[in-house]
């Protein structure tokens, strides 16, 4: 199949979580089909992750996204419907360059990746193929559940006002043949919704060649948190377990560490930091951070969709203790292997259970990393979903 793939950011380096699915999406279909990838492009340094996808065997072509533009772009719809993170990628120019792509070459499938493609639907018109959009997370959950808990009463005003465009905005996936999110829940919010007839799963995965457990010897009562740190859920959750969980901890172990792991921490993460709490910023081997931890914590407060965090924690035997929302799109047979605390006092007891018993890891290493490489490894995820777009492709 000839596969165009319209993302807002280059899919490169897969470290953050939009960009990780994006780049096996791309990486997996590439062994078998020709693969091309329209994207944005924000400055220099992005601009050399083009190289490291050619290497792939994709064919990538990008639109110079102005900051600027985007900022008027933001303030154009002010007073419209439009949801800011959609004006923000706003662009005469990208629905140029998919007319002229699609006047020079034929594709079979479209695939539109997150809601803020969306837009630019309409410059696909003159085509044939099969057009997909993933919205990857039920994006008005996501935003209904941060509403909840947001206490700065002008922030709060303003989500509010992007949950209302947001949920009608949604509707516009009804255009395209077939809408795809990551976990069952997403699909059933938005089945509940009525927004399309036809909406699938395309699940996080993981590289299974990578997340593999090792033989590295893990820290005692090191305490590990890893994510996209500039990601609000991820600053509200290591804040959260930093001030109200991990000094209760302490006093009862006084040696723990907690390390909060991921690029580009903000000063209000970096102040956490402590003779007991280290903030890394970015690693080039986060699988080696894992597996020198003893727990992984997952106090995610709100938010939707399946966390990679989880995922890869358990393929390495790592245990984890997350709140319900955090493992909400995990399947069933995963869902024994999880510590579920919904509060700091079960954060607290859950995590004294597992420094007290070691043969914990053990279970999860010899079980659940097992399942988890037949349920969700990239390979088998990415050729599901290649068999499906296929089976739909208009002959």
């Amino acid at each position: 199949m000839k596969i165009l793939i319209i993302t807002p950011r280059i899919p490169y380096p897969p470290y953050r979580g939009d960009k990780l699915k994006i780049f096996n999406i791309c990486k997996n279909l590439a062994q078998k089909n020709y693969i091309k990838v329209l994207s944005f492009h924000e400055n220099k340094k992005s601009m050399e992750y083009i190289a490291h996808l050619r290497k792939l065997g994709i064919s990538i072509d990008t639109v110079k996204l102005s900051f600027f533009n985007s900022l008027l772009n933001l303030i154009k719809v002010a007073f419209s419907n439009i949801p800011f993170q959609v004006a923000y990628f706003s662009s005469n120019r990208m629905k140029s360059k998919i007319k002229t792509i699609l006047e020079n070459e034929e594709f079979d499938v479209i695939y539109f990746h997150l809601i803020r493609t969306a837009q630019f639907f309409e410059a696909t018109n003159g085509s044939d193929a099969l057009k997909v959009i993933d919205f990857t997370d039920a994006v008005s959950l996501y935003l209904s559940r941060f509403v909840k808990i947001i206490k700065n009463p002008l922030k709060k005003f303003a989500v509010k006002i992007e949950l209302k465009r947001v949920k009608e905005y949604e509707k516009i996936s009804g255009k395209f043949d077939t809408l795809f999110v990551c976990s069952q829940k997403d699909k059933e919010y938005l089945e509940h919704k009525k927004i399309h007839h036809n909406i699938q799963i395309l699940k996080n995965g993981f590289d299974a060649s990578y997340f593999s457990p090792g033989s590295l010897g893990y820290e005692k009562h090191r305490i590990i948190f890893t994510g996209n740190m500039p990601y609000f859920p991820n600053k509200d959750a290591v804040s959260y377990f930093s001030k109200k969980i991990f000094p209760k901890i302490l006093k009862k172990y006084p040696d723990s560490k907690f390390y909060i792991v991921g690029q580009k921490p903000p000063y209000s993460v970096k102040k956490l930091k402590s003779s007991n709490i280290i903030v890394t910023g970015f690693v080039e081997d986060i699988k080696q951070e894992y597996l020198k931890s003893e727990v992984n914590v997952v106090p995610i407060r709100f938010g939707a969709g399946t966390l990679n965090k989880v995922i890869e924690s358990l393929a390495l035997g790592v245990p984890v203790i997350a709140t319900s929302v955090a493992v909400v799109g995990l399947p069933d047979e995963l869902q024994e292997y999880i510590f579920i605390a919904n509060s700091e006092d079960e954060f607290v007891e859950k995590v004294c259970f597992v420094f007290n018993n070691p043969p914990v890891r053990a279970k999860i290493i010899n079980e659940a990393a097992k399942k988890i490489q037949s349920l969700l490894a990239w390979e088998k995820i990415v050729a599901e979903f290649e068999s499906y777009i296929s089976s739909k492709v208009k002959k």
